[in-house]
């Protein structure tokens, strides 16, 4: 039986009563311009003391878990992880960033996680093979921060951070009350992921910036046609699917970092390329196979790639007319990841054909509309609470593992098609709001 009381009263609460008195903290004592001064003054509440502190805290843990208190331990390393939280929001409202705090705050989450991983992988919890990877990967960009311009932590580091906390906090689990079904499958995958993380965070450390958006366009096109090959090698759709949702993931950052950090030349062509293959091409491939009549499929998904080559065309088109240089914030029609999200998971999810040919015809039409539309990335995501963010996209990053762990993803499924149908009818609701103001 899974103790889920204990783990509620043991961890659960406790954890959350840090998390709740810290974010407290920071809000009550940083109010006004006198208390962040006062925090200003006091050389002890400044980030890279506190990131300082952190420094010998991993060893600390992993002394505890050895001596045989794994509870504590566990709430040890919480405490020490959550003020990683409190350093940041310091160093914003106390405007106290420094160069030296760009490269010491990574190394004291590296110095808090890497010993845990490290014994972990000794007693048999981890994988040492993904270990030593990931620690290798972590080792090769701390070190390039030597040499490199921007020594901040990128995307990928930051959600490389969360994710492995993530892990130990399922290590932790499993460790300290036994073996959990659910749990205990997502670990390896979970490593997996990780180790991915550490070393996309180091190679994009080390190539020059304006490379960021077209590397990340490549590996849109790379994962589209790798999901082409699996349709057409009989393989399951849904495989596809996950790799055009991995394409939407890195589809989402490259228009932002040709933003910030410029692009070639031929950085639009690469996006447009890149959109086309994964959102169109291998969308309607998934499309074409769902139907039992070959004409059928290749009528919708016929249709269906037409609407989106005709929509990035189109979007090209009168964005250089209009002469925007960068991104929107609204687009005119579905945009084409978001219809390719609704199209592949109608075509997994739903086993009506007819069902699936009218989704996916609405779908088609919505994309060479005029519906206005906001750019999720930058319209949508800003507005959404960093919380819930975080808490959203590691049940989502959690459930993902555990699908590929047990090659049954309906629950993932569900909750992109969920959400993606919302923000298919959120123009309704905008209107419904402008009428009501």
């Amino acid at each position: 039986m899974i103790p889920y009381s204990s783990i509620l009263l043991e961890i659960a609460i406790p954890v959350f009563l840090m998390l709740a008195a810290e974010r407290f903290a920071v809000f009550y004592f940083l109010r006004t311009p006198e208390q962040t001064e006062w925090v200003r003054r006091h050389s002890w509440l400044h980030p890279n003391a506190i990131s300082r502190a952190r420094y010998p805290m991993g060893f600390v843990s992993v002394a505890l878990l050895h001596m045989g208190y794994p509870r504590l331990c566990f709430l040890f390393f919480t405490f020490w992880m959550i003020t990683d939280i409190t350093d940041g929001d310091i160093a914003r409202k106390c405007d106290l960033h420094t160069e030296e705090g760009a490269t010491i705050d990574p190394l004291s989450d590296k110095l808090m996680y890497a010993p845990m991983l490290v014994y972990l992988a000794w007693a048999g919890a981890l994988s040492p093979v993904l270990v030593t990877l990931f620690l290798l990967f972590d080792i090769i960009g701390q070190a390039s921060r030597r040499f490199i311009t921007v020594k901040a932590a990128n995307l990928f580091g930051k959600a490389k951070t969360f994710m492995v906390v993530v892990l130990l906090i399922v290590v932790g689990l499993v460790w300290i009350y036994g073996p959990l079904p659910i749990l205990g499958r997502s670990i390896n995958p979970l490593l997996a992921i990780c180790t991915g993380l550490a070393f996309c965070s180091t190679f994009f450390k080390v190539i020059p910036n304006y490379w960021y958006a077209n590397i990340l366009s490549i590996l849109n096109l790379v994962c589209g046609l790798a999901g082409c090959w699996v349709v057409l090698s009989g393989g399951p759709p849904v495989y596809a699917l996950g790799l055009v949702f991995l394409g939407q993931f890195l589809d989402l950052f490259d228009g932002r970092a040709a933003e910030r950090w410029g692009s070639t030349p031929q950085g639009e062509l690469f996006d447009d390329v890149a959109d086309g293959t994964s959102f169109g091409l291998t969308v309607g491939l998934i499309i074409m196979v769902t139907f039992s009549q070959l004409w059928i499929g290749l009528v919708i998904g016929g249709f269906y790639l037409a609407a989106v080559i005709y929509r990035l065309i189109r979007f090209v088109v009168e964005k250089r007319k209009a002469g925007v240089p960068g991104g929107v914030s609204t687009f005119s029609g579905l945009p084409s990841p978001a219809g390719a999200l609704m199209a592949g998971t109608t075509c997994v999810l739903i086993p009506s054909q007819t069902v699936v040919g009218i989704i996916v015809g609405i779908t088609a039409l919505l994309m060479i509309s005029r519906v206005p539309y906001p750019h999720f990335g930058r319209a949508v995501l800003p507005r959404i609470p960093k919380i819930v963010r975080v808490l959203v996209l590691g049940a989502f990053l959690f459930l993902l593992a555990l699908g590929v762990r047990r090659d049954h993803y309906l629950a993932p499924l569900l909750i992109a098609f969920a959400a993606d149908a919302i923000y298919l009818i959120s123009p309704l609701f905008a209107g419904a709001f402008r009428k009501a103001a």
